[in-house]
């Protein structure tokens, strides 16, 4: 009796996007279950494509199945709770099941097929086309490539003349499946004769080349070596261990190589340190909730300073030593290097990584080494939520608050509520840890929906840094010029002098925000964007930021062809650029993007920034948290209120994180820290609320303004975006979207209010034009059905859509 696989295939639309039930084939019986990758014939053509088995049943009502081809590999790559959490993820975040299992898979595995057609017979009788792919085929060895051999015949008949020699008996197709990113193997040397014959031939002058018995002297003394050690430490040629071979002494086989990005560093040994009272009452509970075995959230709310990380890493302990794992997430890229130091320290080799910048098949081992229960800890950016880890027992989310947790392509999903559901279904414990946590996360712990444990106090006993708001205004009107206000000049001065470390901090890379024409007024936009080019001085280019273009800084205006053409508003480049003029013989580091966008530049820079002590390191907000440097004693805030005309709600609130944060770095060692906060809105509660580290008072007035304007928590967002190349068309779209939204909410029972549509703030991007439309919703479940809905109609209408649909719910980016 056959058994009936139900499949979900990879790449389809949401038209297609559902479970079809395929017969198991008894010769893949034993090889295939649930989570297994596979290969089935799909559509009308039968065209095989890839697939994973959701589920494994009996019967089916379906008939006419179609039998599945093949299995693409030996162990299944999705376990059961992750198929729970990919048809979870589907439904709330509006997504197709391929869209889910590539989050889940690390990248390049997916599978490639490939076609060669095979000539079986040659016939020469053969006319028009059959005949001229036969002769190609016959001149080719009697083998192609199906794709270069259609090239070459270069007929829109050549489908149907493949299929004729095909039935005639003279071709054949033949098709493999391969995935880009596979192991890595080496090629090793071993001795296979007894190794007393070989001694006593070698003493008996029966081997003559000296080369030989060099390389048999170096195999006796070891199991086996690669061929390239071989050759490159004994200056051999393959054809040395080709003879050896060929003699009957040694032979060669394939071994696996593990890509490990840290291999060959090396990790200080660390141990658990003697807890605060604070600590040891977090720890105490935390285990006591551990030991249930059950599902449980819970807000850890520190301080910078406060000694999360040696929470997080004794919890870890109590994980392992309960036979379970442990994932951590970090929000930024920079901090892994710093997070992967302190675990890999504690841990050792029972700590994988996963980020995205490391490379394809360093990412495929970890993920296997994960998969195969060979570590206890996962540590990595937003991804590393779906570490195939088999056993977990606990997820750590350090900096809770940071919206890069947040992804921004499909499925717009975010880490914490990924992992939230990961844990109910894992039975696992959730630990959310920051010093600022979002207003979400703290109004549901203030609430009593999720437990509060706080620690006040720093870890050394070091009070908080002083902070010091500047009025950029007073500093105009006394005649300073500068980027620095004189309190700042004063500080920056002092720790030279004092041989003591800064960082200065400015949201905005690049040189200058922009360029003006100071005659005619004109400002260089992106030609695909509506944005104004940032330009960067070190290589004299303008860069658009969201598409990429960049072109060199002209002479003269475009519009007016005046001279006149300057740069205004500063980055993190000029800010580089004016501390070694103001600052004779500082030494400076930069850290933003344009820093750090090479392999392992993150690690380079803050290593060389604490082992060299350099005087200062200017960035954006990768230098704002996280971070630990004894010696950093002074924080500069450049143009705190940036953030605070975005037209974002939460401007305020990412505001206050980024000044507490950066702030955080000052005075963890034994000098106190001092930050000094340039501003030309001083009375702003989130500034003066991070100035005085009163994360409760932001709280209390930021909750009132939310629940005023009925913003989350109060109420659900979504964010509907339809662009397209043609504006007209995407207005009529969007009003359409609008009309059918307004009808969907029909019959519901809670509030609601639709927002548009109306220009998005960023109107344009690689050229392509988008209206947005905004929804303010009570509930999730009817928001969701809502959108499903009309998603789903404008996707299944039928007819070719030049303008595309983005669903976000709960953004956190208005753009």
């Amino acid at each position: 009796m056959y058994k009936i696989a139900a499949v979900v295939i990879s790449n389809c639309t949401r038209k297609f996007d559902k479970e079809y039930h395929y017969i198991i084939p008894c010769e893949l019986k034993d090889a295939i279950n649930t989570g297994n990758r596979v290969i089935v014939p799909f559509g009308k053509g039968n065209r095989h494509v890839e697939g994973y088995v959701f589920d494994i049943i009996e019967k089916s009502e379906i008939e006419g199945l179609k039998k599945i081809k093949d299995v693409v590999d030996s162990k299944p790559l999705l376990s059961s709770s992750m198929i729970r959490l990919a048809k979870w993820m589907k439904k709330r975040y509006i997504c197709t099941y391929s869209d889910v299992i590539k989050c889940m898979l690390p990248p390049g595995i997916s599978v490639k097929s490939s076609k060669t057609v095979v000539l079986k017979k040659y016939e020469e009788n053969l006319r028009g086309n059959n005949g001229k792919i036969v002769e190609v085929l016959n001149s080719c060895g009697g083998k192609k490539d199906y794709e270069e051999l259609r090239e070459i015949i270069n007929s829109r008949t050549f489908t149907k003349n493949i299929k004729n020699l095909q039935e005639l008996g003279v071709v054949d197709v033949v098709e493999e499946f391969a995935t880009g990113v596979n192991k890595k193997y080496y090629k090793a040397a071993f001795i296979i004769k007894p190794v007393e014959e070989i001694i006593e031939e070698i003493e008996a002058n029966e081997i003559k080349s000296i080369k030989q018995i060099r390389v048999l002297e170096m195999l006796i003394e070891n199991e086996y070596i690669s061929t390239s050690d071989i050759m490159r430490f004994l200056g051999v040629s393959s054809s040395v261990l080709n003879a050896l071979k060929k003699k009957g002494y040694i032979d060669y086989k394939e071994i696996e190589v593990k890509r490990d990005p840290h291999e060959n560093t090396v990790f200080e040994k660390t141990f658990p340190l003697e807890p605060t009272r604070e600590q040891a009452a977090v720890l105490e509970r935390t285990k006591k909730i551990m030991d249930e075995g059950k599902f449980k959230e819970i807000l850890l709310h520190g301080v910078t300073g406060s000694g999360k990380t040696e929470v997080y890493l004794q919890l870890i302990q109590k994980c392992i030593d309960k036979g379970k794992q442990a994932i951590v997430l970090v929000p930024e890229i920079s901090l892994t290097p710093q997070m992967v130091a302190r675990f890999k320290g504690r841990f050792g080799n029972d700590v994988a990584v996963l980020h995205s910048r490391l490379s394809l098949g360093e990412r495929y081992d970890q993920w296997r080494v994960i998969r195969d229960g060979k570590i206890k800890v996962v540590v990595g950016a937003r991804s590393a939520v779906f570490a195939p880890v088999n056993n977990l027992g606990l997820i750590i989310i350090d900096e809770e608050h940071e919206t890069s947790y947040k992804s921004e392509i499909n499925p717009k999903y975010h880490a914490a509520d990924v992992a939230r559901i990961r844990c109910k279904i894992e039975n696992a414990v959730l630990l959310h840890g920051s010093a600022t946590p979002s207003v979400e996360t703290y109004y549901r712990a203030k609430t009593g929906k999720i437990e509060l444990m706080e620690m006040k106090k720093r870890a050394n006993d070091m009070v908080l840094p002083k902070a010091y708001i500047v009025d950029m205004r007073d500093e105009l009107s006394s005649g300073n010029r500068t980027v620095f206000s004189r309190k700042l000049s004063q500080e920056i001065k002092k720790n030279i002098e004092e041989n003591q470390q800064t960082i200065i901090f400015l949201n905005r890379r690049g040189y200058a925000s922009f360029i003006l024409c100071r005659n005619c007024g004109h400002s260089l936009m992106c030609p695909n964007c509506s944005i104004t080019l940032t330009y960067h001085a070190y290589d004299k280019r303008l860069i658009c930021h969201y598409c990429g273009y960049t072109t060199k800084k002209p002479d003269a205006c475009p519009k007016c062809k005046s001279t006149y053409i300057r740069s205004f508003g500063i980055g993190t480049q000029k800010i580089e650029e004016e501390i070694k003029n103001h600052f004779e013989g500082a030494t400076v580091l930069r850290m933003d993007m344009d820093t750090t966008m090479r392999k392992n530049s993150h690690e380079k820079i803050l290593k060389t920034f604490k082992e060299e002590n350099i005087n200062v390191m200017v960035g954006t907000q990768m230098v704002a948290k996280g971070h630990d440097f004894p010696n950093v004693t002074l924080v500069g805030v450049i143009a705190a209120d940036s953030l605070l005309n975005t037209g974002d709600f939460r401007a305020t609130e990412k505001t206050f994180q980024l000044i507490t944060q950066v702030a955080g770095r000052a005075g963890r060692g034994k000098v106190e820290g001092r930050v000094v906060i340039q501003t030309y809105n001083t009375e702003n509660f989130s500034i003066v609320c991070a100035c005085n580290h009163d994360y409760n008072s932001f709280y209390e007035n930021e909750i009132l303004l939310r629940e005023q304007l009925l913003y989350p928590p109060f109420t659900n967002l979504a964010s509907v975006i339809l662009s397209g190349t043609n504006e007209k068309m995407v207005i009529d779209k969007a009003n359409k979207v609008a009309k059918k939204i307004h009808e969907s909410f029909k019959g519901m029972k809670g509030i609601y209010k639709v927002l548009g549509p109306l220009r998005a703030p960023l109107s344009k991007i690689k050229n392509k034009y988008r209206w947005r439309i905004i929804i303010k919703c009570e509930r999730l479940t009817e928001l969701l059905e809502v959108l499903t809905k009309v998603t789903d109609d404008y996707y299944n209408s039928g007819r070719k859509n030049s303008v595309s649909l983005s669903v976000d719910i709960n953004p956190v980016n208005m753009l």
